[in-house]
Parts: structure tokens; sequence; C-alpha cells
């Protein structure tokens, strides 16, 4: 049978393959029930709606034991939706009106999150799963024989659906390996949990994909956005090659975790993680990562009906903060707008710091909090979407407030995320009022090639030219005020460009958990002074190829001698008579 390529969306990065798993809610029977029975059917509906509100809360509590507090509060946005009166009220007007319970359930969370979806903004249109995701939890549990077909225990799997929410893929058993779905958002809430567990995703793949027969394999590209159903074998190989790779890497991760991450020529560059959950901080201090270079807090958020108040940041924060003893905790504070834009700020035109400097009360409640919980670390407050001295300077005066309103915390370092051309243009003076500089990669590359970052606007490589151009002068802005240069972003663990941001002086790189490893032993098989040539010829080139092929040829020097390798996707592999 000939293979079924269906293209979707990226959510979460990885090549996996394994049995399909259909977790589809099925409603057997839309019968009519007599009107004698209906008070008992209301009683029924409105029983399976608790229960699967005691269900997420007792998940949440799960995710709390377990220092995953992000994921905990956004599955306990579920808990609010099953108590929501207006959401009771309409399953019990279905009900009365005739339909069974699991019917009833299923129309009233259709209409309440259909109405979410017609509000016009993608990032809340995305938050309708998690209405679905409450239906089909409910009616699971007002019928329970109504189940979706399982592979046997102990066969890698992939969860088939149409959209899931954050609370299923948070409670998703070792055996699958990757997440295929006919709807859903990269922005979604189980996109973000997801990707905290390091599960392939992909989504919006189309009402084809739930055709895929129950235990058939189903291959995902959650990088790229596609799922394969009826994968040929060579397709099959690949995918498992890619799991077996990702298992060895992260097996090589820990058995290097305490080796230096120094360049042949004895340069120090510090490998930190991106960590919004302790899931991820662990497995990030696990692979060595020397602290934490950028969490994100406005993840925990992304439901809120309001700005956050102090107790909220604490709750979020507390798991990865209190884990990090005097290890570097570097937190963002809020970069909510573009593609992180939470209910109460819909329509707002402002992201970033220029948001929260016209919010200082909001500003500040997130500051006293992490102040407090940073006691013990090595703590730096990173800010988002920086673009003048001046906005540094205003965070000064809020960090001053801060520390006056909790005694006895140590004043931290205080950075600048530099993701615009405006910015690129203030970076001396940006430079000289903060303690440190970052790249934040991703929407610096976008900003410069002129591409929409969340519009489909295609690929914007790093290590572009024009990019590097930008990067570069940044380099020298934080180099002639003396501070550290951090970068993050894809970048930062992508094979093309780590050589190009060493040879331009990053001082520190922030990646995934997952890539931890694998940057520390390119550091170790780089030399910084062929890295500074690579870059300055990469400045000179013309085309994004041309710098790849510079950048990727250290790796590949300076791995010759090990016997590996190293691919474009950024997989070492080793080479020679056992390949």
């Amino acid at each position: 049978m000939a293979e079924r390529i269906l293209q979707g969306l990226p959510a979460a990065p990885g090549l996996a393959v394994g049995r399909a798993r259909l977790a589809h809610a099925r409603v057997e029977s839309r019968a009519r029930v007599p009107e004698p029975r209906r008070p008992l059917e209301v009683q029924r509906a409105r029983a399976a709606l608790s229960a699967a509100g005691a269900e997420l809360e007792a998940l949440a509590t799960r995710l709390d034991a377990g220092g995953r507090g992000d994921e905990a509060e956004i599955v306990r946005t579920g808990v609010l939706m099953a108590e929501d009166p207006g959401l009771i009220a309409d399953v019990e007007h279905a009900v009365l009106d005739g339909l069974p319970a699991p019917a009833a359930l299923e129309a009233a969370c259709a209409r309440h999150a259909d109405a979410i979806a017609t509000l016009g903004d993608p990032t809340l249109a995305a938050r309708a799963d998690d209405v679905r995701s409450l239906g089909r939890r409910a009616i699971r549990l007002a019928a329970p024989h109504a189940a979706g077909d399982e592979p046997p225990p102990g066969v890698d799997t992939v969860l088939v659906a149409d959209e899931l929410g954050p609370a299923d893929v948070a409670e998703l058993g070792p055996d699958v390996v990757a997440i295929a779905l006919a709807a859903g958002g990269p922005t979604a809430h189980a996109a973000v949990v997801a990707r905290g567990l390091g599960l392939p995703m992909a989504v919006g793949l189309g009402p084809e994909l739930l055709t895929a027969p129950a235990h058939e394999p189903v291959v995902v590209d959650g990088g790229s956005g596609v799922g394969v159903l009826t994968p040929g074998a060579t397709r099959v190989e690949a995918a498992a090659a890619a799991q077996r790779e990702r298992r060895a890497e992260h097996e090589q991760a820990l058995l290097d975790r305490d080796l230096p991450a120094v360049t042949r020529d004895g340069h120090r560059v510090r490998v930190l993680v991106n960590a919004a959950t302790r899931a991820e901080l662990d497995a990030g201090l696990a692979a060595g990562a020397e602290g934490v270079g950028l969490m994100r807090t406005e993840l925990a958020f992304l439901a809120a009906a309001q700005w956050p108040r102090e107790a909220d940041h604490r709750a979020a924060m507390a798991p990865v903060l209190s884990a990090l003893g005097g290890r570097t905790a570097t937190v963002r504070v809020f970069d909510f707008g573009a593609d992180k834009t939470p209910p109460f700020l819909a329509g707002t035109a402002e992201r970033g710091l220029e948001l929260l400097l016209a919010h200082p009360d909001a500003l500040d409640a997130q500051l006293r909090a992490t102040l407090d919980l940073g006691r013990e670390c090595d703590l730096r407050i990173l800010l988002p979407m920086v673009e003048s001295a001046e906005q540094v300077r205003a965070v000064q005066a809020a960090v001053a407030r801060a520390l006056a309103a909790v005694p006895g915390a140590p004043a931290p370092a205080l950075g600048a995320m530099i993701e615009t051309p405006a910015a690129v243009a203030a970076a001396a003076q940006i430079a000289a009022a903060a303690d440190f500089l970052s790249i934040g990669t991703n929407d610096l590359a976008h900003a410069v090639l002129g591409s929409d970052r969340f519009g489909g606007g295609g690929a914007a490589p790093a290590h572009h030219p024009r990019v590097l151009a930008a990067m570069a002068a940044t380099a020298r802005a934080a180099a002639g005020a003396r501070v550290i240069l951090e970068v993050c972003g894809e970048a930062a663990s992508e094979p093309a460009s780590v050589p190009l941001l060493v040879g331009i002086g990053a001082d520190e790189l922030s990646v995934g958990a997952a890539r931890v490893g694998a940057v520390r032993g390119w550091i170790r098989s780089l030399r910084r002074d062929e890295a500074s040539r690579a870059a300055a010829a990469a400045l000179d080139t013309v085309s994004e190829a041309d710098a790849a092929v510079l950048g990727e040829a250290l790796l590949l020097e300076g791995r010759d001698a090990a016997g590996e390798r190293v691919e474009r996707n950024g997989r070492i592999l080793a080479v020679g008579p056992e390949a």
C-alpha cells in the first residue's frame, strides 16, 4: 500500500515511529432519552463533569509533586472549566432536550470550544482544545466502554487524535513516543507540554489522519509537521534510527556531564538550559548544564484571566528555582504578546518589555516573587524585546522598588535581550546600561530577514550573513562594555551556527534540555581561533548555505579524530567500519 503523507504544522521537534493508538472519544448513541429518565441522565452528565474535574486536579497534584508546576497550572484550567456554571447549564439543557449524557457533554463542550475559537485570536482559538479535551474526558467517564483501541503494553505507540488537551499529554505513559493530531495548533497547551516532555508532535494533519488503522505504523516528524500513514520500510527505519540516536545521545550526555565545555585551545563557553518546567531543568542538569539561561515565565499563564498575583508567580517558579541552589538562574520577565497572548490581553499590540512597562504593578509583582525565590541562586533577570537603554534603566528602578520590598534579597544581574534591528543599532548603549546581553536568535533572524515568525513566513536561519552581522555587532557591543554575551534560541543548538557563535564571541549558549549534551560536545571539538576565522569568512559570504558549510566544517574537522561526523540535522554519528 502506498504511503499517505499528511502535511500539517510542527508542534514539538523530533522524528519517531510507533503503532497507532486511536484516542479520539466516541459517542455511541444519540437516541432521544425518554422524558422520565432525563433527570437521572442529568445526574450522570453532571457526575461525569465533576469526575473529570477531579481527575484533572489529581493529575495536577502529581505534576506539582514531580516539580512540574507550570504544567500543573495549565492542567488546572480544566478543573475550572469543569466547574463553569455556563457549561454545566448548557449540558443540563441538552439532556433535558433529550440527548443522552455523553452526547450532551459532546455538544455542550463543542459549543463552548467553538465560541472560543471564533474570537479571532489564534492563541485563544488554540485554547479551544482544552475545552474539547475536558469534554472527551467527561464522555469517557459517562460511558466507560467508549475507548480508543490500544496496542499491547511495551510497544512504541503514536497517539492519534483529533485534538488533545494538556492533561491528555501530561499523563501519557512511556510507551507513547509521538503525537499526531488532525486539528490543533502549535501554540496550544498540549504542544507546550509535549515540548517540555520531549515528545515529537505534529498538528493540523487533517481528518484523513483519523483513518489510520489501529496498531498500524505511523511516522511523525514533529520538526516539519508531517505525519505518514502506511510508511514504507525506508521511512520506518529512518525514524527508528532517529529514536535510537536520541536515546544514545542522551546516554552519552549523561556519561560526559562532568567534562568541561572548553574548546581545544582552552576557551570556556558555558552551556545553560532553557527551562520552564522542573522536568526540563532536571534533564538539562543531568546532561551537564551549568544552570538556566532562559526561564520562560509566561508559559504558565497563557490561559490567565488577569495579570498574575505575586503568589501565582511563586507557585509557578518555585519548582525550578528551588532546585538550582547556587547555579545560574536566568528568569525572563513576561514576554506576553504575539503568539503568547493570554485572554486578558487579547487584541493588545504591545509585546515584551514595552507591555510590562505599561503595567508597572504587574512587573513589580513578578520581580518581588523572583527576588525572594532566587535568594539561593546566582539570579539574573532577563528583559525581552529591549530596544533602548532607557527601558533598561526603567526596569532598574523597578528592581530597586522590589529590593526594598524584599529585605535581604541580593541584587540580581539585569540582562537585555537583543531581538530587533533597532536593538542591534542601540546595542552599545544598551550594553552600557545592562549587566549582560542575550541574543534571541529566533526573533532577531526573522526581524533582520523581514519574514513573519508567526505567519508561515518561512525559515530564517541565524547563520544567514545578514543575521550573523547583526549578532557580531551585538557581540562587539558586549565586548566593549565588558559584559557577558549569551545566545539563546534555536541557533544556539544548531551545528551550522554553534561554531560561528563561538567565533563571534558568545560566552554562553542556552539550549533546550535535549541538546545540552550535544552542544557541550561540539564546543569541546572546536578551536576558538579557527571558529573566529570561520565567522569572519561567513560574514563575507552571500548565502546562508555558504555560511553553514563554514560552520559545519569545523565540527567535521574537530570530530574526525574521534571517528564521528555531524549531519545537517545536528546529530553526531559514528562513521567507519561499524557505521
